[in-house]
């Protein structure tokens, strides 16, 4: 009998998380040498932990110097190794700026929602009172403090920027949404229609038209400027939807027909876009949002659900309550009938689960699969490639002390983070 897709079980490289602070003290002069811990782990395999001395270089002073010990050797940062564990020169990335830790006022409020504005200006983040802060990214810690408005009662589970950058589209838990301004986060349009808490949302073009999602089962269109709902559409079983990603029709998923469907009122930019909906199920459906039709719906499976989805022109990529990876080709998708169908690799590294997941931009090889970059409960979020053959793990992110990332957001070269500490990370 057949196990299945082959499972990549792929290992974990992390170091202490005040590493930079340390860094700045040896360059400073303020010591001249430390010691930093370093920690490899392998599911299923003994976990390894060692120490890295990290001082300044003799034949460059402007350069860092570390020395791994025990079974764990650093040459610098890009360069930790642990034979025992088959690891050699993992990457571990800083992040280039942490906002929040700096303010002499600062009390942790566990970040879930956040966006980064598509100009790069502006960040926005909310948290499970209903409010919403809204940061200047040029800011200074020294500079004024951020916006924060309450636009919802319950917890904020989703915030995207519209295009402009002016406008914010939040979602939460009081089975609402609201179109909030960037600038004074005044609420014009409250959107509501669901019967259970939104759990994301997507801007179609523009924003004319915004769609949401919700643990009702349901998905949502409406129209911004008319402030109602367009139409609903259901998933399979009614399951609910933990998450969503948001992109174009390939043509290998286009319904079958040519008649052309029937737009509703204040309906704008919905002819080939595609919905991919994670479902508690374990399961996840792809929902045509020109003809309001599912085109494809998993196979029924004994996976864990599915808390994370991410699409970039035929890749998806799907993130489970169990520590799963799975990676498709939406070309390859079959009937619906069978596991596996699509899948290009599968992997863990250990049991926490996935709570976000962002594409990278164009894809660095030849395979055409970008880059993914994986946030998780267990603190430790990590960027992942891959190789044509099988997945290995491109960098770690590091600076989190072990609280859950509940975000990432792509924008440029940069990799933002965010989550229960309270900080926003940018690497």
């Amino acid at each position: 009998m057949s196990s299945g897709p082959e499972t990549f079980v792929l290992p974990q490289v992390t170091v202490q998380h005040d590493i930079g602070a340390i860094m700045d003290e040896v360059k400073q002069g303020t010591v001249l040498a430390e010691d930093a811990w370093v920690s490899c782990y392998l599911q299923g395999a003994t976990s390894v932990h060692g120490k890295t001395n990290v001082s300044l270089s003799n034949d460059d002073s402007s350069k860092f110097a570390l020395e791994g010990t025990e079974d764990i050797s650093a040459t610098w940062l890009d360069r930790v190794s642990c034979p025992s564990l088959e690891i050699k020169d993992a990457k571990v990335r800083l992040p280039r700026t942490t906002f929040g830790e700096m303010k002499a006022q600062y009390i942790p409020k566990a970040i879930q929602a956040f966006d980064v504005s598509p100009d790069g200006a502006l960040f926005v983040t909310g948290i499970d009172n209903g409010s919403i802060s809204v940061q200047s990214i040029s800011a200074s810690s020294s500079s004024a403090p951020p916006k924060t408005g309450k636009p919802h009662v319950s917890s904020i589970t989703t915030l995207r920027f519209f295009p402009s950058s002016e406008v914010i589209l939040a979602g939460s838990l009081d089975m609402s949404i609201s179109i909030i301004s960037a600038a004074d986060l005044s609420v014009p349009r409250k959107l509501k229609g669901h019967s259970r808490g939104v759990t994301d949302t997507a801007i179609v073009e523009r924003g004319r038209n915004v769609v949401s999602c919700a643990k009702d089962g349901t998905v949502r269109l409406w129209d911004v400027g008319g402030n109602k709902q367009i139409r609903m559409m259901g998933v399979e079983s009614w399951s609910p939807i933990l998450k969503m990603a948001f992109g174009a029709t390939p043509q290998s998923l286009t319904p079958n027909g040519t008649t052309e469907p029937v737009l509703g009122e204040g309906e704008v930019g919905t002819q080939d876009k595609l919905l991919c909906c994670a479902l508690q199920s374990g399961q996840f459906t792809l929902l045509d949002l020109g003809s309001k039709s599912p085109v494809y719906t998993s196979p029924a499976s004994s996976s864990s659900a599915l808390h994370s989805i991410a699409l970039s022109d035929n890749c998806l990529a799907t993130g489970s309550a169990n520590g799963l990876i799975n990676l498709y080709d939406i070309r390859n998708l079959g009937s619906g009938t069978t596991e596996g169908e699509g899948l290009v690799f599968r992997c863990k590294r250990n049991d926490a689960t996935i709570e976000d997941l962002s594409f990278t931009g164009p894809s660095p090889s030849s395979t055409g699969i970008p880059d993914l970059v994986v946030a998780t409960v267990d603190g430790l979020p990590f960027r992942l490639g891959y190789n044509g053959d099988k997945p290995h793990v491109v960098e770690e992110l590091v600076g989190n002390d072990c609280d859950p990332v509940r975000v990432v957001r792509v924008l440029g070269d940069k990799v933002w983070a965010a989550g229960d500490d309270g900080l926003v990370r940018c690497y």
